[in-house]
């Protein structure tokens, strides 16, 4: 914006402006100032505008601060949860280690003979003379 000092009063053409609407920046003189909270505006309308606004500017940060706080409170819930369900985890583990480590080779073991018959079926539905199967054969050797 210009310089203030080369404006005049849009209100009063014949006189010097001296501020600036704070709320629509237009030039305006002392006789046109309404002051408000310690700001000036060129009409009543554009201070109860600000007015406006500034009420309207604190709900949604008002309604911010509550989103935000219902995010961390169901971070915070997760959180409880997460640690709640391996403390409990542990807890199993610890009092019943070997049916667990049993469990777990024998989920180990049919991993294993799953992949041992996937492999067994893929190299079924190649035909021998395939050079795709040679040549990866070539690289694992």
């Amino acid at each position: 914006m210009a310089d203030i000092s080369e404006s005049v009063c849009l209100n009063h053409p014949d006189t010097p402006a001296v501020t600036r609407c704070t709320t629509c920046g237009k030039p305006i003189c002392e006789r046109c100032i309404v002051s408000r909270n310690g700001s000036n505006y060129c009409s009543e309308t554009c201070a109860d505008n600000a007015a406006n606004s500034v009420g309207r500017v604190n709900d949604v940060l008002e309604n911010k601060r509550k989103v935000d706080a219902r995010g961390k409170k169901r971070t915070l819930i997760v959180i409880v949860i997460l640690i709640a369900a391996a403390a409990a985890g542990y807890y199993y583990y610890t009092q019943n280690k070997d049916d667990v480590n049993r469990f777990v080779k024998k989920t180990e073991r049919k991993v294993k003979k799953n992949v041992k018959d996937t492999k067994k079926s893929i190299e079924k539905s190649l035909p021998s003379s395939s050079t795709y199967k040679r040549d990866r054969e070539n690289m694992v050797k």
